[in-house]
């Protein structure tokens, strides 16, 4: 995939999986130049008239198998187990439809991980030993195939380390030979050359070797000793192989790898809930279509459609070469009757000839047009996790700041800001990531002027400027358990304009870190979600949707709380004491408490009401960072101290 950088050089590796690819950046219909694919995720894939060979590994000791370690520290095996490891024993067995009776395995961060190739025996000292191995099988006969239209296809499971592609460290090849294994040619497989570092793939790959067999004089295949070599090269993580088989191709197969469903302006980003003020006029439906059949698709026609309503469009497509995709949409439609409601969109694909396997033509999501919440993330068909210290340890472990984009159209007041965390525990090579209370969140709301100026040349922490800037929050055992963080924002008018959200996280050295999760379900544009990395001062653009969500016009979540105004503390930097001031009398019981970086109490005070001047002695708290958090009447106010 590839990255897009804002502005500036290259992160470091463990900063390149956050990349993206903007496969909906489509200026006409129909585009021009279309991109080879030569492979497919998902078993739906699995079109075809007839399996010719297939090896599904159930025999530990399958004689035509023969395994190469061509470096010298570690070779390709049958297994029916997870891979190991210091990096890997918990990333589970490949999900093919045969994984429990055996599979092909190459697991490098095993034959990296002590006691193997004379590391320390005490299964964590990990080396960076350059794993080069290689296993083929053959020979297998294919002759008796009518057609040189032919697929090797087979499920694959695999995780990178620590290149980001192109690169010679690191390589996924497949080959072939139809001469007995003398002379192999490469067939390009797409996934080694544009897998992401650190990221497991689980899919269902499809390689035609139609530019690869010839017929001979008599009409006959030229394929009695064919031979395939699957060839790993890198240092960590692993590749899963199972379910191998070829079969005849068929003449027409569309398969839809995406669909979309957006807005005009702000051009190709999908938000999954948008508030019905915020609405747009006109929207259109489009959709990535890859040609697996031999022959090429003339005139085929996409379909878009909400479902339950009349809207919607279509359109017709000249051409989808074979193996190469087509991104393909529709003209905009009316969409300014549409009520709040939660809809489904479906893009449909018909095929110019006789398709045996139209199923795969359709893909519909959901989308919501809400009363006052604005997301971008929302489906988590599928998703993965971000936060402090993950990628980039103690580099992002505080002040890593997340952003999504959103446009209003009319003018709008916000009132909460919901941060969706991920509570889940995570294993990786720089330890193990788990959100836990006493982290501390800033929220912003930025302009965001000068994002898309292309002679600007570099952009602020805050892009045009902070609009508004939230106090410390901290997050507390009750957020975790809920899953959410809501900041409340006082009623902050936001006039027709774009805006970036923007949280910074603070996990006191990863300590009490902060985990969020990211929706990977629909591709987006660069600059729809962004992440800002500390240590170099940088935006970079992240993968698709981060769990960071707006409510409108006086909507709050029901864990958000009522912020408490008008109290100040200082001196700050502190030593003896702080002296907390309130702008008004605070009637009632008040409450102040101070808590450490691991969200411990470390003080607390109660008192029946609040005057002007509260003075909290800390000369016997120890030096370091602390949050002071004072409740009246279930308001709150919370301040960070530092204590000298």
């Amino acid at each position: 995939m590839k990255k897009h950088i804002l502005i500036i050089a290259v992160l470091a590796i463990t900063m390149q999986s956050f990349s993206q690819i903007n496969t909906k950046n489509i200026e006409n219909v129909p585009m021009a130049n279309p991109v080879v694919i030569i492979d497919i995720t998902g078993p739906s894939a699995m079109g075809g008239d007839e399996t010719l060979w297939s090896e599904d590994f159930a025999d530990e000791t399958t004689p035509n198998i023969t395994t190469e370690d061509i470096a010298g520290y570690g070779d390709w095996r049958w297994s029916n187990e997870s891979p190991g490891g210091m990096w890997s024993e918990n990333a589970g067995v490949i999900q093919s439809l045969t994984a429990d009776n055996g599979f092909m395995i190459m697991e490098a961060d095993f034959y990296n991980t002590g006691p193997q190739n004379g590391l320390p025996e005490d299964g964590q000292t990990v080396g960076e030993n350059p794993i080069n191995a290689a296993f083929t099988i053959g020979p297998i006969d294919l002759t008796n195939s009518e057609t040189s239209e032919l697929v090797l296809q087979f499920y694959s499971n695999y995780r990178i380390c620590c290149y980001y592609s192109p690169s010679d460290a690191n390589d996924l090849n497949v080959y072939m030979s139809t001469d007995g294994g003398l002379n192999f040619n490469d067939l390009n497989y797409i996934e080694g050359e544009t897998y992401e570092v650190n990221v497991e793939k689980e899919t269902f790959s499809q390689i035609p070797l139609g530019n690869y067999l010839t017929l001979d004089s008599l009409g006959s295949l030229n394929a009695d000793n064919v031979y395939f070599k699957f060839e790993w090269v890198g240092t960590h993580y692993f590749w899963m192989i199972d379910d191998l088989s070829v079969i005849q191709r068929p003449a027409y197969d569309l398969k839809m790898q995406s669909a979309w469903l957006t807005m005009e302006n702000p051009a190709n980003i999908e938000y999954y809930s948008i508030p019905e003020t915020q609405m747009p006029d006109e929207m259109l439906i489009g959709a990535e279509v890859y040609n697996y059949g031999y022959n090429d698709e003339t005139n085929i026609t996409l379909n878009g459609s909400i479902e339950s309503t009349s809207y919607g469009s279509y359109i017709e497509y000249e051409l989808v070469e074979s193996d190469s995709t087509g991104y393909i949409e529709t003209d905009y439609f009316d969409v300014s009757m549409l009520t709040a409601g939660t809809y489904d969109f479906t893009a449909e694909i018909i095929s110019s000839g006789d398709e045996a396997t139209p199923e795969d033509n359709t893909l519909t999501r959901e989308f919501v047009i809400s009363e006052n919440v604005y997301a971008i993330d929302g489906l988590y068909e599928m998703e993965e996790w971000m936060g402090t210290g993950w990628p980039g340890g103690d580099d992002t472990s505080d002040g890593v700041r997340y952003a999504n984009y959103f446009d209003f159209k009319e003018n709008s007041t916000l009132s909460s800001i919901a941060i969706i965390l991920d509570t889940g525990e995570h294993p990786t090579s720089l330890g193990t990531f788990q959100t836990e209370s006493g982290g501390e969140i800033i929220a912003y709301v930025c302009d965001t002027t000068g994002i898309f100026n292309p002679l600007v040349e570099t952009l602020d922490p805050e892009f045009g400027g902070a609009i508004w800037t939230s106090d410390f929050y901290l997050v507390s055992d009750s957020d975790v358990a809920n899953g959410m963080v809501v900041i409340d924002v006082p009623e902050l008018e936001l006039n027709p304009n774009a805006y970036y959200i923007v949280v910074e996280f603070y996990s006191n050295g990863l300590e009490s870190d902060i985990l969020i999760k990211d929706d990977t379900s629909v591709p987006q544009p660069w600059w729809a979600s962004l992440i800002f990395y500390p240590n170099d001062q940088t935006w970079y653009s992240n993968p698709n949707a981060a769990s960071i969500r707006l409510g409108l016009d006086g909507f709050e979540n029901a864990v958000s709380e009522e912020e408490l105004d008008g109290i100040q503390c200082f001196p700050n930097p502190a030593t003896n004491y702080i002296e907390i001031t309130s702008n008004e009398l605070l009637k009632g019981k008040s409450e102040v408490r101070l808590f450490n970086i691991l969200g411990e109490l470390v003080k607390n005070y109660e008192l029946t009401s609040l005057n002007e001047t509260f003075k909290l002695d800390i000369q016997n708290v120890n030096r370091g960072s602390y949050i002071l958090e004072l409740e009246n009447n279930k308001k709150f106010s919370r301040h960070k101290i530092v204590i000298e």
